[in-house]
């Protein structure tokens, strides 16, 4: 299957609200999605999802193929928002790191109220974090789920057509 980067990108935006991001040039907006792309395709926990992935930057496409399919829609929707909520971590990450760093350098009441909005932030890359997680991990129970099915559905129909044609 293959996927424009362009989908996968307006995805993303759906997720971000970062006006200084937004404001930067087109190309310098493609070159950062397209880092954070590669980051997210890259980590284990996403990359054992494809059979196979191949991302071309030039004609800025990816083609994939899920180890588990279901059917072409369902895969494309998933493989969305399993890379599109990692791109928002991957946004989300270095802003949290970052006020850490600053409100240690800070200190004294400046520090607290960075810190009152950096909680903020914890939460809900947190939560972005766990949602990508549960959604891996809901996928990999349902296409182990659907294997089991199948194949005792496909034994069980073998196991009564043999007792159906001995009697």
């Amino acid at each position: 299957m293959t996927l424009p980067y362009s989908t996968l990108f307006s995805r993303v935006l759906n997720k971000i609200n970062d006006p200084k991001e937004l404001s930067l040039d087109e190309n310098d907006l493609l070159e950062i999605y397209t880092e954070r792309l590669h980051s997210v395709v890259g980590k284990p926990r996403v990359r054992r999802l494809f059979s196979s992935i191949s991302l071309d930057d030039e004609i800025q496409e990816m083609t994939f193929a899920l180890n588990n399919s279901v059917d072409e829609e369902s895969d494309k929707d998933f493989v969305l928002e399993i890379l599109s909520l990692g791109m928002a971590i991957e946004w989300l990450q270095p802003q949290v790191d970052s006020i850490m760093h600053t409100s240690v350098m800070i200190g004294g009441k400046e520090e607290k109220k960075i810190l009152d909005n950096h909680k903020n932030m914890i939460d809900r890359l947190d939560s972005m974090k766990k949602e990508q997680n549960k959604m891996i991990r809901d996928y990999f129970i349902v296409s182990v789920l659907r294997k089991y099915f199948d194949k005792t559905s496909i034994e069980l129909l073998e196991n009564l057509k043999a007792n159906y044609t001995t009697t």
